[in-house]
């Protein structure tokens, strides 16, 4: 087998088989529905943490075994930077109306733009762990996984940002089938500011942070299915 071939091994391990689904799952039930500020370290907060940790050690082993974009230079400077601050405040809504286009279709109700109610109790260190969670998540769908199959397997810009996109997108499908195609969707942003940033990993990670304080602090909190 040639280097490209265990290149692309790495990436379907990795990432199409990013073992997030099995964090929640195991520690679904540490990660509990509450919807009260916390003032100490309950079991939902622990769960989520935890699943941020475990996510970051994934990443961190992607990205010693598979090559990674480390650029941390973008062409027009802070601009990039502005771009994708902007699209992560924007993505929330991108999400919610992507959604609410789904029901439409299904003739449901339209519910208001609220957290999910699986994402757990409100707290400083559940932003935080959402924080971690965003990290590696870019490291490893876009600093990883695009980088592989555009800058060394050579790719299609468009497939390579809409494979990664599609599996980021599943790697949500905790909170169901909707969510997967709004993830996918912001999955589509996030990877379009990876290449248009100049493969820097720094302005969709940016984005994505944003997207997460954004959702955990700004949002009201659903406490139903």
């Amino acid at each position: 087998m040639n280097t490209r071939t265990h290149f692309l091994s790495v990436l379907v391990l990795l990432c199409t088989a990013f073992p997030a689904q099995a964090f929640r799952l195991s520690l679904a039930g540490l990660l509990g529905g509450a919807t009260v500020r916390v003032r100490r370290l309950d079991p939902a907060v622990a769960g989520q943490l935890l699943f941020a940790a475990a996510l970051l050690a994934m990443a961190g082993l992607a990205a010693a075994l598979a090559p990674v974009s480390w650029t941390f230079a973008s062409p027009d400077g802070w601009r990039w930077y502005a771009v994708a601050a902007g699209f992560g405040v924007l993505a929330p809504f991108l999400e919610w109306a992507a959604g609410a286009v789904v029901l439409l279709v299904r003739h449901r109700r339209l519910p208001g733009l609220a957290v999910h109610r699986l994402a757990g109790p409100g707290s400083t260190l559940v932003v935080l762990a959402a924080l971690g969670v965003a990290v590696a998540e870019e490291v490893v769908f876009r600093g990883v996984g695009l980088h592989l199959l555009d800058g060394v397997l050579g790719w299609p810009a468009w497939a390579a940002v809409a494979l990664t996109a599609l599996v980021y997108g599943l790697n949500h499908l905790y909170f169901g089938a909707v969510t997967v195609g709004q993830k996918t969707l912001t999955g589509l942003g996030f990877g379009a500011l990876f290449l248009l940033g100049g493969g820097n990993v720094l302005v969709p990670l940016l984005a994505h942070a944003v997207q997460n304080v954004v959702v955990l602090t700004a949002l009201p909190r659903r406490v139903s299915a």
